[in-house]
């Protein structure tokens, strides 16, 4: 999972490094009722101790907490650094990170530090006391104390996160940055406390009780294994591996949450439609049985109950591929900043042409590729775009800037590569280019990605495939080009309807919008008065999108109308709200601008029929009105 967010804890006892100190003794200023440090001796990571006793320079005091693992925290490691770096510089300020989890080692939280190259001293509440006298919610939060130890300031570092796994693409106000600058400069903090975004801040559980109704071994750990480890073991994507029972009960809290607001497992398709291929939503039982073992004590259980962990097959999951091309060179992703959207084109040696049953992709580096979209290019566009720019590929965000000849599909985590059913496939022409969108996401350091695709084919000639029923897939979309937001609007809402003039068969349905997608629901008003939901997405989030394939395509006849109603939030509740304040928004392919798309992948009993619509569809499509927003 790209945005996995939880908080960091690595197993292993604490040594070494502690704090230093009689008991933690804190006052509080009466007036302002913050509290006040009087005597806490810290030590850092490389075993410097702070004398919290005392601060006779009168030095403002920054502290950052931090983890090793949570994927928020590490985005900001040169953000704060260079923070850090400026700070002393301007001098009067003493800046520190926090690491304060008992179960991660010094020796691991100094690996993390180099690794990360944190300009700044980290110290290591391992007994937690610092944690527990500012109340830490989450990593990373910061806490910013004036001249006589008094609290002044609390919160989120920056507004690049408005919530978890929602990432602005451009920094607008700086918290912390201000926080520390008006203290300098004898003025009014003007903003003294935020909400953190990131990772839960929790401990270890006590200890369990010998006996609960639900426990790990028997109830918790099959919904683990068939839920998280897919993504969440030892070389994948997530930050975190889920692979025992330490690794879940000491994350609990953070898993809890996670999934009741239904953040992981990443699906935003509701239940209210045809069953899709590879549905990831938690059932209500299986909620209720994560809340009931959290609130049992997280207890273990017999070890005779716990199920053997799943086999996960390394490589290629669907065996050896027809065709496997590679990025021909290696990509750099910066160290932080918003997502990158990068097109990389590939020359395809595929003497005839063929239809593609599925693909299998396999990211160079785990730990940047969030998703990848494969587009298909016989003009020789994509090359000149690819030519003009001097690192490997080009960047675009919202579209490859050509019109693609086709598509073969994507990948996105946690996919399970899946061929098209009963020997179905997508059209791949001869001397076409294969042309991959890859969708980074920054870590907190550079990283450096080559990936692979694998492309499997039916096995016929595609003039047997065409002369048989409901094997060639195309597809179709509709849209909605009149976008004009105005600020502040929290249901603005777009719709587009299109008539199929010939019967074809549903296989599955693509949503897309940008950052200020809210909601999107798609239904077909068949013929007969019924009317059927295709796909509601209640809780749009433009980091999950992925292609859904329904388990068990069915048929559309001539005249159903497709309906897409989608709601924009261009309000400050808006987590991905790209501006603060919340700016006009209209049509367009940048981050700040909107869409509203929805393509739909179709076969036929007939492949005159599913061409005809095709074209049917692009024709209707130039007819749609196209807003002239003026400035």
């Amino acid at each position: 999972m790209r945005q996995s967010l939880v908080r960091f804890v690595i197993s292993g006892i604490c040594v070494s490094i502690m704090l230093v100190a009689s008991a933690s003794a804190w006052a509080h200023d009466e007036r302002a009722g913050l509290p006040v440090v009087t005597a806490f001796p810290l030590v850092d990571l490389d075993g410097k101790v702070w004398d919290m006793n005392s601060n006779e320079a009168g030095r403002v005091r920054v502290f950052v907490f931090l983890s090793t693992e949570c994927p928020v925290s590490n985005s900001y490691s040169k953000t704060l650094s260079e923070l850090s770096i400026k700070l002393r510089r301007k001098g009067g300020v003493e800046f520190f990170g926090v690491i304060a989890d008992p179960s991660t080692t010094r020796k691991a939280a100094a690996t993390h530090a180099r690794e990360y190259k944190l300009s700044f001293p980290v110290l290591f509440d391992a007994s937690q006391q610092l944690a527990s006298v500012l109340k830490v919610k989450v990593v990373p939060e910061a806490f910013v104390l004036d001249a006589k130890g008094v609290l002044v300031y609390r919160g989120k570092i920056d507004d690049a996160y408005r919530d978890i796994g929602r990432r602005r693409p451009n920094v607008q106000t700086h918290y912390l940055s201000d926080a520390v600058d008006a203290l300098l400069t004898g003025k009014p903090i003007r903003v003294a406390v935020t909400e953190p975004v990131g990772c839960v801040f929790e401990s270890l559980p006590a200890n369990s009780p010998k006996a609960a109704k639900v426990t790990y071994n028997r109830d918790i750990a099959p919904i683990i294994h068939a839920r998280c480890m897919n993504c969440h073991r030892p070389g994948q994507v997530a930050p975190f591996a889920l692979t025992n029972y330490e690794q879940v009960a000491k994350r609990g809290r953070q898993i809890l949450r996670v999934t009741t607001r239904r953040i992981m497992p990443p699906w935003m398709p509701t239940a209210s439609h045809a069953k899709f291929v590879g549905d990831r939503r938690l059932t209500d039982q299986e909620l209720n049985l994560l809340q009931q073992w959290f609130d049992g004590g997280r207890a273990e259980g017999n070890a005779d109950d716990l199920p053997p962990a799943p086999p996960f097959a390394e490589g290629w999951r669907l065996g050896k591929p027809d065709l496997v091309v590679k990025m021909p060179k290696p990509f750099t992703v910066r160290a932080d900043g918003p997502d990158l959207f990068q097109y990389f084109v590939l020359p395809l040696d595929v003497p005839e042409d063929k239809l593609v049953a599925a693909v299998e992709f396999l990211p160079g580096n785990k730990r940047v590729v969030h998703h990848a979209v494969l587009f298909l290019d016989d003009s020789g566009a994509a090359r000149k775009l690819d030519a003009a720019t001097p690192e490997p590929g080009y960047h675009s965000f919202g579209g490859p800037q050509f019109a693609p000849s086709g598509a073969i599909g994507g990948w996105s985590v946690g996919n399970t590569p899946r061929r098209l059913p009963n020997d179905m496939g997508r059209y791949l022409k001869k001397g076409s280019d294969l042309v991959i969108q890859v969708h980074y996401h920054p870590t907190g350091k550079v990283e450096v990605d080559q990936s692979t695709v694998g492309i499997y084919f039916v096995d016929k000639p595609v003039a047997q495939s065409l002369s048989e029923k409901g094997k060639l897939v195309g597809s179709i979309w509709m849209a909605n080009y009149q976008m004009d937001i105005p600020a502040g609007e929290r249901n603005y809402r777009r719709t587009a309807r299109y008539k199929l003039p010939r019967p074809v068969t549903m296989v599955g349905v693509v949503p897309h919008m940008h950052l200020l997608g809210k909601s999107m629901k798609v239904t077909a008003a068949l013929p007969s008065g019924k009317k059927v939901t295709l796909i509601d997405v209640a809780r749009w989030d433009y980091n999950w999108q992925d292609e859904y394939y329904y388990e068990k395509p069915f048929k559309l006849p001539a005249d159903t109308v497709l309906e897409v109603e989608a709601i924009y939030d261009n309000s400050e509740d808006n987590p991905s709200n790209p501006s603060s304040p919340p700016q006009r928004v209209t049509w367009g392919d940048e981050t700040t601008d909107e869409m509203l798309f929805c393509f739909f992948l179709l076969t036929s009993d007939k492949v005159e029929d599913l061409i005809h619509v095709i074209h049917h569809n692009v024709q209707y499509d130039l007819r749609q009105p196209r807003a002239k927003v003026k400035d």
